[in-house]
């Protein structure tokens, strides 16, 4: 899914970072630290597995090179900056390491220092904040776009992602309506469709897409259509067609980092935590992913989960030394899945649901505060729920259960 105008839908956008103490899934065991995690990692033979980079025969990393052979021929070319700058976020997202956005905001660095930089260059650059979750400077970003742009549906589309990423489903709408009347009514209405799978019309969302999805549509966009519909078939419990979906579009995606981890997160809710790691075996650099390998790892009670553990509390610890906040969501379910701390994980719900509020931050918020016996800490959560009238078929439960503790608790008068 890298093609242009696309963007990933408010789902697909979430969950994207960087390591910089990344560790494959297939190093071996690590002896506990002797030092804080914190310290530069040695290893200790000469064949240990550190991190996998692509490989140079990589196609994606061969166009890369090219355009950036161009580039430097032609400095001042703004159609080959975009194209690079396009290029090294989308390589970025599918591989699930953020060092590639830094390259593609260098690419833009020129044209940004201008005083009225391209609509397009902004728009990207606004990709870039979102992939940072930096979401109020990436709608200034886009605003500044839409000033000079008005029919840049792109900016139209990424602002609507920020609406459904943030549950402003309203104004989500009519974003995706600008959509469809600046560019591609198609895209417009795949928009639209996969916003209202989260107000109570799966089964109307999966109808549109349904319909879009035979129409013999190029690869990048059948693979976001079907990654889509997989979504909007989990809001109704349809697992069947749900793995369908998710097949489907692995078939034209295969090594799409979000499509392999949501894919991954339906075998951990099916109970089919031990087909992860081969699903993952070649993601273990995406933090998302490894965060995967670590609930699997948990959930069949590996031996090796001590390992997995310590590694991707290193992973955190990067980022936040950095002061990266990409991954609240991530966070609540280590602590709460992983290391078993109920009250941590509610705080980082409660934190992380001031950003972020698609169905998964809802979902960990429910869980967080339903384990830590807190349940009138999720009253924001189900009022949000309430609405929306967002269908879905393990959140529903969580939220009935703390409904009726915090009925339970309340004061008899």
């Amino acid at each position: 899914m890298r093609s242009r105008p696309l963007l990933r839908s408010a789902v697909l956008l979430t969950l994207l970072a960087v390591v910089e103490v990344a560790h494959s899934a297939t190093a071996p065991p690590l002896a506990p630290p002797a030092q804080p995690f914190r310290a530069p990692y040695q290893p200790t033979a000469d064949d240990e597995l550190i991190q996998e980079v692509p490989k140079a025969s990589d196609p994606d990393v061969a166009a890369i090179r090219r355009l950036r052979v161009r580039l430097d021929a032609e400095p001042r070319d703004i159609d080959v900056a975009d194209a690079l700058a396009t290029a090294y976020i989308d390589f970025g997202r599918e591989v699930g390491d953020a060092h590639y956005v830094g390259y593609a905001e260098a690419v833009l660095g020129p044209w940004l220092a201008q005083k009225t930089p391209p609509a397009t260059t902004l728009v990207l650059y606004a990709t870039i904040l979102q992939y940072r979750h930096q979401f109020g400077p990436a709608r200034e970003q886009l605003k500044r776009a839409i000033a000079i742009d008005a029919n840049n549906a792109q900016a139209w589309l990424t602002l609507a992602t920020l609406d459904m990423v943030q549950g402003d489903y309203t104004t989500a709408g009519s974003d995706c309506a600008q959509v469809g009347r600046r560019g591609d009514p198609v895209i417009g209405l795949i928009c639209s469709a996969n916003l209202i799978s989260y107000l109570g019309q799966a089964r109307r969302s999966v109808a549109t897409l349904t319909t879009i999805g035979a129409r013999g549509l190029p690869t990048s966009i059948a693979a976001w259509v079907e990654g889509l519909l997989a979504e909007s078939a989990e809001r109704l419990g349809d697992w069947p067609t749900v793995e369908a979906h998710y097949r489907k579009a692995l078939a034209y995606a295969p090594n799409d980092n979000f499509l392999l981890v949501a894919y991954a997160d339906f075998l951990l809710d099916r109970g089919r935590a031990a087909e992860v790691p081969s699903l993952l075996a070649d993601s273990a650099q995406s933090d998302t992913a490894f965060l995967r390998l670590v609930l699997a790892a948990a959930a069949l009670n590996s031996p090796d989960l001590p390992r997995y553990n310590w590694v991707m509390s290193a992973r955190f610890a990067a980022l936040a030394e950095r002061g990266d906040d990409l991954f609240g969501r991530e966070q609540v379910r280590f602590a709460l899945h992983a290391q078993h701390d109920a009250a941590t994980a509610l705080d980082l719900a409660e934190q992380n649901w001031k950003v972020q509020r698609a169905p998964w931050d809802a979902r960990v918020f429910l869980e967080a505060a339903l384990a830590a016996d807190q349940p009138a800490a999720a009253l924001p959560v189900l009022d949000f729920l309430d609405r929306t009238q967002l269908e879905d078929p393990i959140i529903e439960p969580l939220a009935r259960t703390l409904r009726a503790r915090i009925g339970a608790k309340a004061p008899k008068t």
